[in-house]
């Protein structure tokens, strides 16, 4: 280990002392002959070629029959790669703190207990624990420390249960109150860790602050409905103008004298029209309080297949059902499911002129039941059916599109979709699924 022979060194002094080590070396040698005790301590010798290593030393003395000291025994291992590994693994760490302190996020890193074991200055000035000894410490013992964001550690705690007991990274979103006029929002990531046997190793958590974010959404959110309500005003004026100046004008004709009775059929008519886009302007902004309540979708739409029976027999339209009767139930609000399929039902009978079919199928699909309505009209190009369920935008000569548009609302508060698919000259399909009731999935 130091480069000497045996030849060399027996009789005489192992030169292994540094010279600027002699001084410690002699202090220690003293007291060990003095006390007579098993000593072991590190430090650093010197090779025969000037080099120096670290060594872990074992000293013990040995004395004879009377007491005497007569010799040592001296163990030394050299641990000069380890030290430097320790080095080198103080030095990673150092790094590691400066890169997670250097983050704009809050990181925690929490053992299989839930004891914080490492925290950035982030996370640690978020709930002013900077000069906390918090390390080792649960979220209940912290929020005893810092009482002021009591409510947010222990918000911690119990999202630190989700994310153990669902075994997998888990994403949320949890407010810390700074003041009682002010809040932050932050995006929340944790990960559980386990080793090979499903023992927990450790919790990693990690918050990006997304105050700012979410107030920008709020104010796009608001910038939208503003467009929505200009959308839906430019739409409801065109739509009531013009039966306005055709009443108008026939009003004229009779002011001058040009009495005809066909006159008075159309300002009613015209009439009518206006009536009809208050009507459905007025279901779609008036806030509705939906009971949601259990239903058979089957008896549903057989109620419905009768009603439109007669306007589909007079269009020369056939309507074939092929209802699954074992589909389980699904929560809704009956009246508006029907508003919804007498909506689609009418678009697909005036889809077909000429006359044709639509299938009606009700299928159960795993926990979602779906509903088809196909018929074999003239169907919708690619372009016009991305714009489908805007309001005022239509494919027929009389329509307002606000019925496709309520569908679409009716569907959504449902908790369902729906979506449409079509092709030239071969017909659309209007698909519906709907969550089936948790009591029946």
């Amino acid at each position: 280990m130091f480069g000497w022979s045996e030849q060399e060194v027996i009789g005489d002094k192992l030169p292994t002392i540094p010279d600027f080590l002699q001084e410690d070396y002699e202090k220690l040698h003293a007291e060990i002959v003095r006390n007579r005790h098993v000593t072991s301590y590190e430090t650093v010798r010197q090779r025969k070629d000037g080099t120096l290593l670290n060594v872990s030393t074992f000293i013990s003395p040995l004395s004879d029959a009377k007491g005497n000291l007569i010799a040592f025994v001296a163990i030394q291992r050299d641990i000069t790669e380890h030290k430097r590994m320790e080095a080198a693994l103080i030095e990673n760490a150092k790094q590691l703190r400066t890169l997670i302190n250097a983050m704009p996020d809050s990181v925690c890193f929490k053992d299989g207990e839930g004891h914080w074991i490492e925290a950035n200055d982030c996370c640690l000035r978020i709930f002013e624990l900077e000069h906390v000894p918090y390390q080792g410490k649960h979220d209940e013992e912290l929020a005893r420390l810092s009482p002021h964001y009591r409510s947010a550690l222990l918000q911690c705690a119990e999202s630190d249960k989700r994310a153990w007991e669902e075994g997998k990274p888990v994403r949320l979103e949890e407010i810390i109150f700074v003041s009682r006029e002010e809040s932050r929002i932050f995006d929340v990531r944790k990960v559980p860790l386990f080793d090979p046997d499903g023992r927990r190793i450790g919790l990693l958590v990690i918050s990006h602050d997304i105050t700012e974010l979410k107030k920008t959404e709020e104010l796009l959110r608001k910038s939208e409905k503003l467009s929505v309500v200009g959308q839906l005003a430019a739409g409801v004026a065109h739509e009531i103008r013009n039966p306005l100046t055709s009443i108008r004008g026939f009003i004229q004709f009779i002011q001058e004298g040009n009495y005809k009775r066909e006159y008075f059929q159309t300002i009613l008519s015209e009439l009518d029209r206006i009536q009809s886009v208050v009507n459905e302007f007025l279901v779609l902004a008036k806030p509705q309080v939906i009971n949601f309540t259990p239903r058979n979708l089957s008896p549903l739409l057989h109620q419905v297949v009768e009603l439109l029976q007669t306007e589909a027999i007079l269009n020369n339209v056939q309507i074939t059902v092929e209802l699954d009767e074992t589909a389980t139930m699904v929560n809704c609000e009956e009246n508006q499911l029907k508003q919804v399929f007498i909506n689609i039902l009418k678009n697909a009978i005036e889809a077909m002129p000429n006359g044709g079919r639509i299938t009606i199928q009700l299928q159960q699909l795993g926990d979602t039941l779906s509903v088809r309505i196909q018929d074999q009209g003239e169907g919708i190009g690619e372009e016009r059916i991305q714009k489908l369920g805007e309001p005022f935008y239509t494919t027929k000569e009389k329509g307002t599109g606000l019925g496709l548009m309520i569908s679409y609302k009716i569907i959504q508060a449902h908790q369902g979709n729906m979506k449409i698919s079509s092709q030239r000259n071969k017909g659309t399909t209007v698909e519906i699924t709907l969550p089936v009731c948790a009591s029946f999935a």
